[in-house]
């Protein structure tokens, strides 16, 4: 089985990488093919094996490193298709413990797609924090019937992955066209994609925020930024972002907008 690993290290968020590919080597489907896609602007200062592809990522400031990612990967989509298996990770993911196909892998039954969620199954959907604007592309109108995805950890077979990135990518260029950035930016764009769509969906086991894994049962873990990044740092970090115009112009250079 061979899988692609998507992966995002802009600036600072550089130094979670050793650890997250330490673990994930170890404990992430340990007998599979892995190859990695890393976004990031710190190529100079990173040693990476045979196994990882490296792809030049300016920093956008925030939101718009994470609410662009689907865009980043596109640019490999013809890479990607020579692999079974797509996952997306976070930043900040640690692999805790060993974790096998039959338990992150989706099957066609499952829609090929694999969703993490953090909800508990049996609340009112209209709690769940969904875009609701219906200006935006995002919106998930309130009474929807739909459990809320958390952007952490998403994967699924090839085909249906790549199909995820590119309706993701439609839904914030349509959002960005019209001046809209939606309430939690790419998260809020997979959870309209997912609407009517099947998944095998999987619970804070498969990714929980470290500190609350208090009884160390989670088999993946997200470490608690301000540890690694500093508090000062994550403080003024969303104040780093850029005006439209020379957004507009940087994304139009990358190709990801037209």
């Amino acid at each position: 089985m061979k899988v692609a690993l998507l992966y995002i290290g802009v600036g600072r968020y550089s130094c979670f990488w050793e650890e997250f590919y330490n673990t994930c080597e170890r404990n992430f489907l340990p007998e599979a093919e892995k190859h990695y896609f890393f976004a990031t602007d710190m190529e100079a200062q990173l040693k990476v094996g045979n196994n990882v592809t490296l792809i030049h990522q300016e920093d956008l400031g925030w939101p718009c490193n994470t609410m662009y990612r689907f865009m980043f990967f596109l640019r490999v989509k013809e890479e990607l298709r020579n692999y079974d298996y797509i996952y997306f990770c976070n930043a900040n993911t640690r692999f805790k413990a060993p974790i096998t196909p039959q338990e992150i892998v989706p099957t066609n039954e499952d829609g090929g797609l694999l969703m993490l969620t953090w909800q508990d199954m049996n609340a009112d959907p209209d709690t769940f924090p969904f875009e609701r604007r219906p200006q935006s592309a995002a919106c998930v109108p309130f009474g929807t019937r739909q459990i809320y995805y958390q952007g952490t950890l998403n994967g699924g077979s090839c085909e249906e992955f790549i199909k995820l990135l590119e309706g993701c990518h439609e839904i914030v260029d349509r959002d960005f066209h019209n001046g809209y950035v939606p309430t939690a930016h790419d998260e809020s764009a997979l959870n309209a994609y997912m609407q009517g769509r099947k998944c095998k969906l999987v619970d804070s086991t498969y990714g929980r925020p470290e500190h609350r894994d208090k009884r160390h049962t989670a088999k993946i873990v997200f470490a608690t930024k301000e540890k690694v990044l500093g508090r000062s740092y994550m403080r003024h970090f969303k104040k780093r972002g850029h005006s439209d115009t020379w957004l507009r112009k940087l994304l139009k250079k990358m190709g990801l907008i037209h």
